[in-house]
């Protein structure tokens, strides 16, 4: 039996655009995930800062939606006067860099304390999260308050 040529390409194709869908779901599964992870690090009466920097790669940054650059450290020092209530991801989107690297855009919900106020307010968050064996770990966070 001899297999027609724009049969096999058409099935090729089919396949190879079923794979990439999958691959795609899987790494803004993953992303979301890992992006949820970070966030509920700061929920509770202190955040998990062991928890929090095991997320972040070695050389991490933030940029604070005040217009604040932080390193981990710095970051870390900012968090222990935060309380998060609760927070809610929003319209998250995920797109691959490269191989190894992936950015999540979204909307960030939360409530809580900054130290001892209410707060309770949206944010306009992005993370760029690159992989590191088989672990993905948070590179570059940013924040803006929504207007």
């Amino acid at each position: 039996m001899k297999l027609n040529p724009k049969f096999a390409l058409a099935a090729s194709l089919t396949v190879l655009a079923l794979s990439t869908t999958v691959h795609a779901e899987d790494l803004s599964r993953d992303i979301l995930v890992r992006e949820n992870m970070v966030w509920e690090t700061f929920v509770g009466s202190q955040p998990n800062i062991t928890a929090f920097k095991q997320l972040l790669a070695p050389d991490y940054l933030c940029i604070e939606a005040t217009g604040v650059l932080m390193n981990e450290a710095e970051n870390v020092d900012q968090l222990k006067i935060l309380t998060f209530s609760s927070f809610q991801i929003h319209d998250p989107h995920v797109i691959r860099i490269s191989a190894k690297s992936a950015l999540i855009v979204a909307r960030v919900h939360f409530e809580g304390t900054a130290g001892g106020q209410k707060m309770d307010g949206e944010t306009l968050t992005s993370t760029v999260w690159i992989k590191q064996g088989k672990t993905w770990l948070a590179q570059l966070h940013q924040e803006t308050f929504k207007k």
